[in-house]
């Protein structure tokens, strides 16, 4: 299973929750951009995603927007709509052991790419679980990192950073 984490772009403080923020016009543009870049590199791997799990606080919402925006502008023109999933479990504060039973059932059920839109902490905690604490990748905003995950053994295999 190839799974890429995703935190969110650049959000702004003023909203009166936190799952009420936004991102800032530069954190729509880095989603756009990761998009592109994302769109590029699984149209060259001839892959598609099978499963795309959200936080849903806003910010991660309108980063899928965005992201979404940047893969169509490459042409890679997968829909997205009966393939994501809200889950509150990948909020900011998320369990990450609770993220990887999730993981190994969508495996289990077929899946092969899921691509996640979440938070720090959770995905650097995901990160660091998925490689049994081998790896870890600085999660600036919008920053996409691909595990390659093989039975419960995973590896880095790109960060890439907007």
């Amino acid at each position: 299973m190839n799974i890429w984490i995703m935190r969110h772009g650049e959000a702004g403080f003023n909203a009166q929750t936190d799952k009420e923020r936004t991102l800032t016009s530069s954190g729509e543009t880095m989603a756009f951009k990761q998009g592109q870049w994302l769109g590029k590199y699984l149209l060259e791997q001839r892959v598609t995603l099978d499963k795309v799990i959200v936080s849903p606080y806003l910010r991660t919402l309108q980063t899928l927007s965005c992201l979404e925006k940047g893969l169509q502008a490459v042409n890679f023109s997968q829909s997205f709509a009966n393939i994501s999933e809200e889950w509150e479990g990948i909020t900011p504060y998320g369990d990450s052991d609770n993220v990887v039973d999730y993981l190994r059932f969508l495996r289990e059920e077929g899946a092969q790419n899921v691509l996640i839109i979440s938070h720090l902490p959770l995905v650097f905690d995901l990160v660091q679980a998925l490689t049994n604490y081998k790896e870890s990748v600085n999660f600036y905003p919008a920053v996409i990192a691909e595990i390659e995950w093989k039975i419960d053994k995973g590896r880095l295999v790109v960060a890439e950073y907007p």
